[in-house]
This record gives structure tokens, C-alpha cells and sequence, in this order.
């Protein structure tokens, strides 16, 4: 059963009704990142949290009782999470035992490679890859091996950031100074084991297409904005806001920091 934290500002009461529920133990950051974008739905009804959009659209287009792979599972997965009530079988994958050794979510979790996943064709119902695109150093035989493994009609959902996003900028000049896992302590609480080797070879809207217009169907393809990014108190977030508005009637795509992903296997 989901767990939720106590939303310390008043201004936001969407944690009450279930608008985002909590998995796992957060850190202080993550609270914070939390409470943020919280507020920010407050204001911004239209918007939605990037993994509360595939929840829903998870919820929406795949079939009852489904089996599902969690590709580059890690411990946990908020869409699996959420739907579990509707998923038949939950299979997670990743390179390492270490990295899903507090995975709760899942039925079965195997060590093994996304280029070269371990499962016949047509198996599965939908595949779920959330922040592991950007990690891949061939996203070409990855987007084959998801197509081989998921049946016709099957719906592959994965959330990744957006390679062009202004903050990644100053993110690259840190890890030139190999100063990322510093920053990444300060900024969001994440230790040194918890930082992977990023590539950003699928992670702009062309990217994506040129992998999946030959195999899938494109249900849904964008940029998502998140302002918790660049919130860390009142001041900056009302700047975030305020920035984010700016963006949006300019119609500048660098204050997005994520795509959201929704594609169908084609039938053959």
C-alpha cells in the first residue's frame, strides 16, 4: 500500500486525495522535490508529473492481467507501483543484482543486458523503462530487443531526460571536472553507487523517432516540464515559475527536462 508524506505547505492539498504516493523511503531532497512539484499542480491543473502521466496512460492502454517488463528496474517503478492491481506477472531486469536489491515491486528480477534480454519473442504486454534511455550506449539494439520481446499490439512506456534541457548543460561541465557526484549529493541526495555513466543517444524527440518509425506505432511523444529541478525554497521556486511560463508562451523547449514516451508495437 502506498504511503504518503506530509505536505507541509498549505496551499497544496493534492497529496491528500492520492495525487502522488510514496513507495519507498525518501531523503530530504526528494521531499522536497516532492512538495514542489505538488505545488506546482496546484497551480498549474493542466500539468501533469511526468510518472503520475504514465500511471495513468499505463492504466489506460495496456490490457488487464498483463505481463509486463520492467526494463533497467533499479529498486522500484512508480508505474508498476500504481498499477499493480491490473498486471498479472511483474518481470525486472538490470546489469547488476546490487542495483534491485531493495525492489519490492516486481514478481521476478533476473541480471542481464537490455541489448540482449533473455526472453522469447512476443512475451510480453508492455514494457516500462523510466530514466534508463540515457544510459545506453546502443538505444538502436535496445528499441529491438523491446520490440522482439513485447506482442503484437504490446505498448512500450519510458520516461528519460531531455538531452537539450539548459541545466544538463552546467551537468556536463560538472562531470568534465568529475564533480558530479558532489553536486549530485547536494542537489538531490544520491551517493556515488546510485550515479550511472550517461550517453544521451535517445534523448531528443528526432532520436526517439528515428529508433522506434520502422517498429512502432507513436502514441504519445513529448517533452514534460518538472520544476522541482530548480526549486529549493520559495524564491526560486517562484522564479522557476515564472520562467517556466515564459518558456511555455515562447514556445522554448530547454526548460523541459523530460520526454515522455508511448509507442506500440506494430502488428505484422
Amino acid at each position: 500500500m502506498a504511503r504518503s508524506i506530509l505536505q507541509s505547505n498549505p496551499k497544496s492539498q493534492i497529496l491528500e486525495h492520492g495525487y502522488i504516493n510514496i513507495y519507498s523511503e525518501l531523503n530530504s531532497k526528494e521531499k522536497r522535490q516532492i512538495n514542489y512539484k505538488l505545488l506546482y499542480k496546484s497551480k498549474h491543473p493542466g500539468w501533469d508529473e511526468t510518472q503520475v502521466f504514465l500511471s495513468g496512460k499505463f492504466n489506460e492502454l495496456v490490457i488487464k492481467d498483463a505481463i509486463v517488463l520492467d526494463a533497467g528496474c533499479g529498486n522500484g517503478n512508480y508505474v508498476i507501483d500504481e498499477n499493480r492491481k491490473n498486471i498479472a506477472w511483474a518481470v525486472g531486469i538490470d546489469t547488476d543484482s546490487e542495483f534491485f536489491s531493495k525492489n519490492i515491486c516486481l514478481d521476478e528480477v533476473i541480471v542481464g543486458n537490455l541489448e540482449n534480454l533473455p526472453f522469447d519473442n512476443n512475451s510480453f504486454d508492455a514494457v516500462v523503462s523510466l530514466w534508463v534511455l540515457e544510459h545506453l550506449d546502443n538505444p538502436k539494439k535496445v528499441f529491438s530487443e523491446i520490440h522482439r520481446i513485447l506482442k503484437p499490439g504490446g505498448i512500450f512506456l519510458f520516461a528519460t531526460p531531455y538531452k537539450y534541457y539548459f541545466p544538463l548543460v552546467f551537468v556536463e561541465i560538472i562531470n568534465s571536472l568529475r564533480l558530479n557526484s558532489i553536486v549530485n549529493k547536494f542537489l538531490f541526495g544520491r551517493d556515488k553507487k546510485d550515479i550511472f555513466k550517461t550517453f544521451y543517444k535517445a534523448n531528443t524527440l528526432k532520436d526517439v523517432r528515428s529508433l522506434s518509425r520502422d517498429t512502432f506505432d507513436e502514441l504519445e511523444l513529448k517533452l514534460n516540464q518538472d520544476p522541482s529541478y530548480t526549486s529549493f525554497n520559495g524564491v526560486t521556486f517562484i522564479l522557476t515559475d515564472l520562467l517556466l511560463n515564459l518558456f511555455s508562451r515562447m514556445n522554448i523547449t530547454l526548460g523541459k527536462p523530460h520526454i515522455i514516451g508511448i509507442l506500440k508495437k506494430k502488428y505484422t
